[in-house]
């Protein structure tokens, strides 16, 4: 007579060892193989060979803070998904050294708070982008900041995600710009980590001359040297950059920037002063009426020792 309960408890002990088998199965072969499924529906994260290569021999931790969250439209939500996927890639690719945040720049409480903000990120690169949506029949204007602030090592750079020529739409440069995510955010990470190229600073917070003014000269350093922007204030010491610039402030230096700027030169680092003393433009010096002012920058026991 066939003893039924004891056949199906072998039956379960053989299921049970078969799946412990299994899964020790895969866990070995994961040791010699490594791959990842892209599922994503436009099958963008089979990430390339090159970002792969940057990504897995980091050295120190990055971390990325994505300043796209909140009450996003359709666009920029998908806009948004893509960069997170893009980033989650980048993690498991660099044995988790990339860290991300979502940031919302619109939670910053009253309006000098937010406009210190948008100033804040305007001086690393990172430009707000007026977005009209209608919503129940209302129109809504919004600000949108669709960048990035990378930063390793004490060297920070901002990156904007979102890029396109005036000729395209907005859907358009919405779907360039997310082919693009994982250019933009490797290129950061590689100027950033990249220790063969020099880097230097442009210094800001002083009423300096803003991207647009400085772009052709901009260009040109980007050919020899890594380029980023350095605001004092928001800095304990002067990283280690080969050089710093100071193009036309036109605003008081602190004695707390002052000192910085010292202790930079004592430890070797070279800046290169372009002041003008004078308030005066050619257009407004034609003016019969037109009186210079000096530009008051307490700068003078910096410069005169």
């Amino acid at each position: 007579m066939v003893n039924w309960k004891q056949s199906k408890k072998v039956g379960d002990l053989l299921l049970v060892a078969n799946s412990i088998m299994l899964v020790l199965l895969i866990n070995g072969l994961g040791q010699f193989y490594f791959s990842r499924l892209d599922i994503t529906e436009e099958k963008r994260y089979t990430i390339k060979s090159e970002t792969k290569e940057l990504l897995n021999k980091l050295e120190d931790d990055v971390f990325v803070e994505v300043f796209l969250e909140g009450d996003l439209n359709p666009g920029f939500k998908r806009f948004q998904k893509s960069i997170k996927e893009a980033l989650d890639e980048f993690r498991i690719y660099s044995n988790n050294k990339i860290n991300f945040v979502f940031t919302d720049p619109n939670q910053a409480v009253g309006e000098k708070a937010r406009n210190e903000f948008m100033s804040d990120l305007a001086a690393k690169g990172i430009s707000a982008m007026n977005v009209i949506d209608t919503k129940d029949g209302q129109r809504i204007e919004k600000f949108v900041f669709p960048g990035a602030l990378v930063s390793t090592g004490g060297f920070e750079t901002g990156v904007m995600l979102l890029k396109g020529s005036r000729t395209q739409g907005a859907q358009e440069t919405l779907n360039q710009s997310i082919e693009n995510v994982e250019f933009e955010l490797a290129n950061a990470i590689y100027k950033l980590a990249n220790t063969q190229r020099k880097k230097i600073a442009l210094v800001k917070g002083h009423g300096e001359l803003d991207s647009l003014q400085i772009a052709s000269f901009n260009s040109a350093l980007s050919e020899q040297y890594d380029v980023f922007q350095l605001e004092l204030s928001r800095k304990n010491t002067v990283p280690d950059y080969q050089a710093l610039i100071i193009a036309k402030p036109r605003s008081e230096f602190s004695e707390t920037d002052k000192y910085k700027l010292d202790q930079y030169i004592m430890r070797g680092g070279k800046i290169l002063f372009m002041l003008d003393r004078l308030d005066a433009s050619m257009d407004s010096a034609s003016s019969e009426n037109y009186f210079a002012f000096s530009y008051e920058l307490n700068l003078e026991d910096q410069l005169f020792k």
